[in-house]
This record gives structure tokens, C-alpha cells and sequence, in this order.
């Protein structure tokens, strides 16, 4: 264990237990105030396990069991009870002093104070109970956060760091980690950050380990709500600092190389001769690159208008930023101006996350995604998306073609009278037979009267309209693909996609990106 790290765990420690000693003593015919006795322990275990003082960690969760016992009734305080907590807290005090020549003499300590607190708070349930997923995760976090910190302290070789990300990329394989913002942030953004370091390309610098000693402490403090059966703090100082080191290394990193017109290598006085025969058409290249990172941009878009904690938030900045960059850069490369300008405009409000430039955004992304125009046509709808950037207005959202009435399966219509249409006719024509179209003489002769001639037809019913029940009524959902069905249209969209070598037109790239909404939506 490192020197530095011991120094800030004994500062820490030493305020903690002349808090929980300062609370046990007043507390003579009365129990000490429940939340601040259980945080002040809490904090005392939490403090430990990161500086991996095992045995003050074991003491500290021993008179964490003694405090919930006391708070929750099952455990009376009383002369004997504060005298077996005022004999942990000061031996604990002991105990932090001797840190630095743990020995023998300590594991003593602990194993006597320990055994005393189990015979007046045993555990209620067996060492070998199974943990619930609450300990599991709360567990994990913490080894997590221990590894993170000592590294952070003193950082080792690559074999140090891979068994530290280990434990790190442990907490991927817990399914409820995605549901406890912002602990799963916090292991992407570790795991993105230490990836040039286990590739070789750069080294442990100041700015990482921050990196990694604020998310260790973000880590610990989730994982202690977990343990209590509440969320993890969203807003708190740990990850505030957390978002700020995160934010910074990140700051510094580059968006990768410009492109630059091919014109601008040539020498003075030499051309780019363009093809004769080229395979593609400009606006066709220009789809080709933008089309995929204009989907990844509504993602992104989408993920931001639903973020709530900072570190997400943070996260999304980040990558909304360089996905704006990238399709402004695209754009510039195809010489398409206006385009450029917008996202270059948007940048500053993505980053923050604004509603109205994510708006603008998600319009212009669309646009880019299912046009299949040349870039200079699409240029006065990103001139005008520009100008509503600039008032901070929302667009409107396009106009979407009339839906037709939901379809009505109704009972089939008896045949016409055949005899009143005939009849009506042998009126008008005063030749044609019954049951008979009229031709020859009575067809010159009635096309000759014009419409003044089927006038008669108006006042003859021929059969009353009969409407279905309206339990015939079918939902339009039912004509959809859903799920399993929409997953595997897709699926055979893409074969015949595959086997065509084609290149995929608008209408077929829309169908494939609605099927597999509506797959995921199941």
C-alpha cells in the first residue's frame, strides 16, 4: 500500500470515528442519532475497503450490523450495547495509527472486538446465505473502486493494470448496472480512457489517473446506495469531480484529420482531370458518406433528450460534439457549404445538450438520411434550419402524407336491381330491352341527350348500403410488422439485398430502418 494513499486514508478515517465517538457519547440513556451513526460507520467501512485496511473494514461492517440492529428495534441500547460500541470506536482509533505496521497484534484486536459485537448483533443469516444481487453488485463495485484508486496511487505495470480492469469490466456482466445511472457511465468512460494505456499508446498521465481516482469514489458511493436499496446519487460532489476530470481529458483529444480538397496537393498550375466514365454520381458519394452518420447523429439526438444524470449527459456532449464535427467535415469535403455551416453553428448547443439545436439537429439528420438529392439542393432547407438555430426555434416536424381511414371489412353489398337500371334506361332511350345495354340506335340516341339523360338514374334506388358491425373495425397495428415477424423481414430484406449487389435505393433503406423499429419495439 502506497504512503500516499495511507496518509489520506488515516486523515479520513481519524474524522470519521471522532465523529461516531463524538455521537456514542453523548448518547447515554438514549440510542445516538440513527442516520449519522449509520453514515459515520458507513463511511468508515467505505474508507477502508478502498485503502484495502481489511481489518478495519471487517470492524467497521461488524458495528454496521450493530447500528441497523439498534435502529431497527431488534437490538436494545443499553449500557451493555454503548459499551461494546465506545470499546470498537476506540480501538478503531488504535487501529488507524497502526496502519502502516499492521501486524499480528491488529488481527487480534479486530478478532476480539469483532466476536464482541456478534454476541450481543449476530448475523442474522449464515456466513454461507447466498448474497443478493444488491451485495453482489455492492460488493463488486467496491473491489472496482479499490483497484481503480490504488492504481490511480501508484500505477503499475501493464500486468497491474490489466488485473485492474478486470475487476472494472466485471461490473459489465451485471444486467442491473444499465439501470443504475450513473454507474454504468462511469465504467464506459474508465474503459475508454484506459484503452490507450492497455494498447501501449500512451501512459498513465495525471490527467487519467484523476480520471480514475474520481470514478473510484463515484463507484464506492453508488455501490453503498445499492447496498441500502436506493439509486445512486445523481448529482453528487464525487461526481461532479468525476464529470469535470472526465470532461477534461476529453477536451484535450483531437477529432481526427481534416479533409482537404485533393486540388489543394497539386502543384501550381496542375488540375484534377474528373473521369469520363465516373461509377457514381456526386450526390450518390455524398449520401454514401453521410448517411450512416447522420442515423448514428438522430441516435445520439434521441439518447441526449432522455438524459437525466450528469455523467450521461457529460457522455453525450461529447459524443454529440464529434459526430457534428464529423458530418460538418464531410460536408465541406463535397463543398456543400450551407450544410457545413449548420452543424458547425449547432456544435456548441449539442454539446450542452440544448433542446432547440438538438431539434434543428434531428431535422437535418433526417434530411441527410432519406433524401437522395445532390447536397446543393438540400442547401435552402439547411439555410432555413441555420436561421431557426440562430432564434432558437424548434422546427416544425415534416409533413406527413394523410393516413387513410382504418380499414372496414363490411358485409358485401347485394347485386344491383338490374331490372330498375334497365328500366331507367329503356326511359331515356326508349329502345333499349330490358336487362340489355343499349347499342346502335338507342346508344346514338342517348349519348345525343348528354348528361340530361341519365338524369333519371338519380331517383333509382338500386340496393340499400349495408355497414359492417363495429366489431369488424380491424387496428392498423394488426397490419404491421411487430417484432419477431418485422426482425426477420429485415433479415430477408438484407439476404436479397446481399444476393442483388445492388446499391439500396431511399425507399428500400427507409423500409429496412422502419422494420427494425418496429422489431425493437416489441
Amino acid at each position: 500500500m502506497t504512503g500516499g494513499l495511507l496518509d489520506f486514508f488515516t486523515l479520513e478515517a481519524s474524522e470519521y470515528v471522532e465523529q461516531l465517538d463524538a455521537l456514542v457519547s453523548r448518547a447515554a440513556a438514549a440510542p445516538p442519532e440513527p442516520e449519522a451513526f449509520a453514515r459515520g460507520v458507513r463511511a468508515l467501512r467505505g474508507a477502508a475497503t478502498m485503502a484495502k485496511v481489511t481489518g478495519i473494514a471487517t470492524l467497521a461492517s461488524s458495528l454496521e450490523r450493530l447500528a441497523k440492529q439498534v435502529k431497527d428495534g431488534s437490538l436494545s441500547w443499553d449500557a451493555a450495547t454503548r459499551g461494546v460500541a465506545i470499546s470498537a470506536i476506540d480501538d478503531a482509533k488504535i487501529l488507524i495509527r497502526a496502519v502502516r505496521n499492521w501486524g499480528s497484534t491488529e488481527d487480534a484486536r479486530v478478532a476480539e472486538r469483532v466476536a464482541e459485537i456478534d454476541r450481543i448483533a449476530p448475523q442474522r443469516e449464515s456466513a454461507s446465505a447466498r448474497r443478493s444481487p444488491s451485495e453482489y453488485l455492492a460488493s463488486t463495485t467496491a473491489d472496482a473502486a479499490a483497484a481503480l484508486l490504488e492504481y490511480a496511487e501508484n500505477p503499475g505495470g501493464a500486468e497491474h493494470f490489466t488485473r485492474v480492469m478486470d475487476k472494472v469490466r466485471a461490473l459489465r456482466g451485471v444486467a442491473a448496472l444499465k439501470d443504475l445511472p450513473p454507474l454504468g457511465e462511469v465504467v464506459d468512460t474508465v474503459d475508454a480512457v484506459a484503452k490507450p494505456i492497455e494498447l501501449g499508446h500512451e501512459d498513465a498521465t495525471a490527467e487519467r489517473r484523476r480520471v480514475f481516482r474520481t470514478a473510484a469514489r463515484v463507484l464506492l458511493e453508488g455501490g453503498d446506495a445499492v447496498r441500502l436499496g436506493n439509486r445512486p446519487p445523481a448529482d453528487s460532489p464525487a461526481l461532479q469531480e468525476f464529470t469535470l476530470a472526465a470532461g477534461t481529458l476529453a477536451g484535450g483529444s483531437g477529432d481526427g484529420d481534416d479533409v482537404v480538397p485533393i486540388a489543394s496537393l497539386l502543384m501550381d498550375g496542375e488540375a484534377v482531370q474528373p473521369a469520363q466514365n465516373p461509377p457514381t454520381t456526386a450526390a450518390h458519394r455524398f449520401r454514401l458518406e453521410v448517411v450512416s452518420q447522420a442515423e448514428h447523429l438522430r441516435r445520439l439526438v434521441h439518447e441526449g433528450s432522455h438524459a437525466q444524470d450528469a455523467a450521461t449527459r457529460d457522455r453525450l456532449g461529447r459524443e454529440m460534439r464529434g459526430a457534428v464535427r464529423a458530418l460538418a467535415r464531410a460536408a465541406k469535403s463535397f463543398a456543400a457549404v450551407e450544410i457545413a455551416n449548420l452543424f458547425l453553428a449547432a456544435e456548441r448547443g449539442a454539446a450542452a445538450l440544448e433542446q432547440p439545436a438538438l431539434d434543428v439537429l434531428d431535422r437535418a439528420a433526417m434530411l441527410l438520411s432519406a433524401a437522395d438529392a445532390a447536397p446543393e439542393a438540400m442547401a435552402p432547407q439547411f439555410v432555413s434550419l441555420s436561421e431557426l438555430l440562430s432564434r432558437g426555434v424548434t422546427p416544425l416536424a415534416p409533413q406527413k402524407p394523410a393516413v387513410p381511414a382504418t380499414p372496414r371489412f363490411v358485409t358485401p353489398v347485394a347485386a344491383p336491381n338490374t331490372a330498375a337500371m334497365s328500366g331507367a334506361s329503356s326511359a331515356v332511350s326508349g329502345a333499349a330491352p330490358a336487362g340489355a345495354a343499349p347499342s346502335g340506335a338507342a346508344l346514338k340516341s342517348l349519348l345525343s341527350q348528354g348528361l340530361s339523360g341519365l338524369s333519371g338514374i338519380g331517383n333509382t334506388t338500386f340496393a340499400e348500403p349495408l355497414v359492417g358491425d363495429e366489431d369488424d373495425v380491424i387496428p392498423i397495428e394488426d397490419l404491421l410488422f411487430r417484432g419477431k415477424d418485422a426482425l426477420q423481414r429485415a433479415l430477408t430484406l438484407g439476404e436479397s439485398l446481399k444476393r442483388s449487389g445492388a446499391v439500396p435505393d431511399a425507399a428500400t433503406l427507409a423500409e429496412l430502418y422502419d422494420l427494425l423499429q418496429l422489431a425493437a419495439a416489441e
